[in-house]
């Protein structure tokens, strides 16, 4: 809400001097009160398109929907701020109806969610084009088909962020651990109906990389070759971290490639933002790396890249993911599947809001 207050000193005479002090303008958020008015509103209007026999059953799920909306919330009511967009206010409504034709507790969060998300992005076209449908289509999901949708998403998108190979592999463990994966769908019907809801596409001419083959590219710098203890390239390798004035003990020891070396890192193709610790004291200020130090491991990356000890990598890389049931059966399920699924803008929201209503912790 804009507020413009003018304050105006005038003294009156012949000469007389009109002083107007400059228009303030205060920029005052929805209060807690205008909050709760505007989602009543949208809900009182689905309320009003029902049939009277079934008012009741109406209501009692609109409340629930608008209990499940206000717990997510919380105290950021500033999303609500995203309601001044046109778009947002009708994405609203359409929450508001898709929960009265459900009875499910579930759909309702999921809505609820959905809105968030929205909200929080009110001007990026494929969030409101994903969300939309999504709100569409909730109420026909199964509790298995969201499942699903949602490890699928997460196999694809959820990485970790450590360089260092038993660190990084326990922390995707403790992430994977929060997903359903006690209602992951078998078969194959669950592709089809929600490829017939939009929320994925399926390519049946190609065959879905492995999990494990996944992870070998996903976690390219665990899996990088590396350069050979007592050789050359560690020669090389070492006068390059002294000439940039970088402890040569970043070149550590290989955890998945036996007699080699690599730098303790998780991407070796993605170089923003790198820092170092002078020791593993975590409470000691990291150090952020030059351009020339940047460059410097950049082409270390390079020298570390060699395809002779690929078996070698990915039998290790197996040996340490299945010390993991979690991983085990995400494997399992994920290597059952018999197409290419591609999810939709839909199904991408579907998934993330999912996440979030199982645990708020989960990433995007």
């Amino acid at each position: 809400m804009n507020a413009t207050t003018t304050k105006q000193i005038q003294k009156a005479g012949d000469n007389a001097n009109q002083i107007q002090t400059q228009t303030l303008v205060q920029n005052i958020g929805m209060s807690e009160e205008r909050v709760y008015d505007i989602v009543s509103a949208a809900c009182d209007k689905a309320i009003e398109s029902c049939l009277m026999e079934s008012r009741l059953a109406v209501e009692q799920r609109l409340n629930s929907f608008k209990d499940e909306l206000y717990v997510i919330v919380g105290n950021q009511l500033q999303l609500f701020e995203s309601l001044r967009e046109p778009s947002c206010a009708a994405t609203l409504g359409a929450a508001a109806n898709a929960a009265a034709r459900t009875n499910s507790a579930a759909d309702h969060q999921m809505l609820a969610e959905l809105l968030v998300k929205r909200f929080e992005s009110p001007s990026d076209r494929h969030v409101a084009t994903g969300v939309s449908k999504a709100i569409e289509i909730v109420e026909f999901l199964t509790d298995e088909e969201l499942a699903g949708l949602t490890v699928f998403f997460a196999v694809n998108g959820y990485t970790t962020s450590s360089g260092v190979v038993g660190e990084g592999i326990k922390a995707l463990a403790g992430i994977y651990e929060k997903l359903p994966l006690d209602l992951l769908p078998t078969g194959t019907e669950w592709i089809g109906d929600l490829d017939i809801l939009d929320a994925i596409r399926c390519s049946p001419i190609t065959s879905l990389t492995s999990f494990l083959d996944l992870q070998f590219d996903m976690l390219n710098g665990y899996t990088v070759c590396g350069v050979e203890t007592g050789s050359a390239k560690e020669a090389k390798v070492l006068e390059k971290l002294e000439e940039v004035e970088l402890p040569t003990d970043l070149l550590v020891v290989h955890e998945l490639n036996p007699g080699y070396k690599r730098l303790p890192l998780r991407y070796i193709d993605r170089f923003d933002n790198l820092s170092y610790r002078c020791d593993s004291d975590a409470s000691k200020p990291v150090i952020p790396l030059n351009n020339v130090q940047i460059e410097a491991v950049r082409s270390i990356c390079q020298l570390s890249q060699d395809d002779s000890c690929v078996d070698i990598i990915r039998d290790n890389l197996k040996t340490v993911f299945f010390k993991y049931p979690t991983f085990i059966k995400v494997h399992d399920w994920w290597n059952s599947i018999p197409w290419v699924p591609r999810l939709t803008p839909a199904g991408e929201c579907l998934a993330i809001a999912n996440a979030r209503r199982l645990n708020s912790d989960l990433p995007e």
